[in-house]
């Protein structure tokens, strides 16, 4: 039976392992690389189904340990990174270490690139989260690529460490270990973006996790303030450098056991595009965004395997502050799918995606529907 990291971490120091081994001989590779195959259908025209081809959506490596009793490092790079129409970059996600200021290691602080602790899927892996990818109200309400450079102080006694290892490496969809309680200050552009104003963001959450047998809940508050300065076309103008960004939410998770529930709605203000009143190509100011998602799946098993039906639906009115104007979109989305579990090594994931959404941009204001159809293997290791 595999050990959980923090629980192994206290082993070591009660054993004085530490002393007696150098730190690469403490470090771990792993990682995952996802696979996918698309078709997309529009729903507005007469048309035909039509593919989108094979991609690799994913390639992480991750290398992590203790260099000392109380500083753990962590660095994931990603091989499938993208950048216009090139595929397959090399980009860094994560490039952080824990300082740890006790024996327990309970108190912490988390310094470099990492996940911002703001909603329960942006913190979650992706290798673990049941639909492909994340809610977009979700990533549109927090910040480009859920991740930034900043400094976090986070709390979380042994009990609730060993809950939150628990249920990342048993597969009961876990968020991950980023304290019960957090509060932090970073850029505020996103993952591998300049800070482009004089602003820095603050984030603060409030978490625990309550064991009912088998089942977790945990519900959790957060909020991030701060001032983002959009990209803008030749045409728009943006009212300020640095417009008002601020966010709330609130959250439920409840492990599946065997039903799950992730409900999350988040509410506050955002950079959005608003149309010109007297001729030009309209402005990016701050504005009303609201939205949330519910996801509902289970733990089952079909003769051996493990097998995890899912379905989600969604909606956003906001603006988009990581895309060009900061679009006005109004979306409805639900999908459904299945987790197929291969083996410990391999798991194939089949989605089905509906998609309603208006846009209310620049250069037009339309409205879509399509639905796709997704199918991803997943190789960890």
């Amino acid at each position: 039976m595999r050990i959980p990291l923090g629980v192994a971490a206290l082993l070591l120091i009660a054993s004085g392992a530490f002393a007696q081994s150098a730190w690469y001989e403490r470090f771990t590779v792993r990682g995952y690389t996802q696979l996918r195959y698309e078709q997309v259908h529009s729903l507005d025209v007469p048309s035909e189904w039509k593919s989108n081809g094979f991609s690799i959506r994913r390639g992480r490596l991750v290398l992590s340990g203790f260099i000392t009793s109380n500083v753990f490092m962590y660095i994931q790079p990603d091989f499938a990174a993208s950048s216009g129409n090139t595929l397959n970059l090399l980009q860094l996600r994560d490039a952080y270490f824990d300082v740890f200021l006790d024996s327990l290691h309970a108190y912490r602080m988390r310094v470099g690139l990492s996940k911002v602790p703001f909603g329960y899927e942006s913190m979650q892996s992706s290798s673990l989260r049941p639909p492909m990818e994340r809610a977009e109200v979700g990533d549109a309400a927090s910040l480009p690529g859920q991740r930034d450079l900043g400094v976090f102080a986070m709390w979380a006694p042994p009990t609730a460490r060993a809950i939150y290892a628990r249920l990342t490496h048993d597969g009961f969809k876990g968020s991950g270990d980023y304290g019960c309680i957090s509060i932090g200050i970073y850029n505020g552009q996103g993952l591998n973006r300049p800070k482009l104003n004089h602003t820095p963001y603050w984030s603060a959450r409030a978490t625990y996790p309550i064991e009912l047998g088998d089942m977790v809940i945990e519900p959790a508050l957060q909020a991030f303030t701060g001032r983002f300065t959009p990209q803008t076309s030749s045409t728009v103008q943006a009212e300020s450098n640095a417009l008002r960004d601020e966010r709330y939410a609130a959250t439920l998770a409840i492990s599946p056991a065997p039903i799950g529930v992730l409900a999350e709605y988040f509410w506050g203000t955002a950079p959005r595009y608003v149309p010109p009143s007297n001729g030009g190509g309209g402005y990016v100011r701050s504005g009303r965004i609201e939205g949330g998602y519910v996801t509902l799946y289970a733990r089952t098993s079909v003769m051996g395997y493990r097998i995890v039906p899912f379905a989600r639906w969604q909606t956003l009115h906001g603006g988009i502050k990581s895309q060009t104007d900061a679009p006005m979109t109004d979306l409805g989305q639900w999908e459904a799918g299945a987790e197929w579990h291969v083996s410990s090594a391999l798991k194939l994931t089949a989605e089905y995606m509906h998609t309603s959404r208006q846009t209310l941009a620049s250069t037009e204001s339309q409205q879509t529907r399509g639905e796709s159809i997704w199918l991803q293997l997943q190789v960890s290791y």
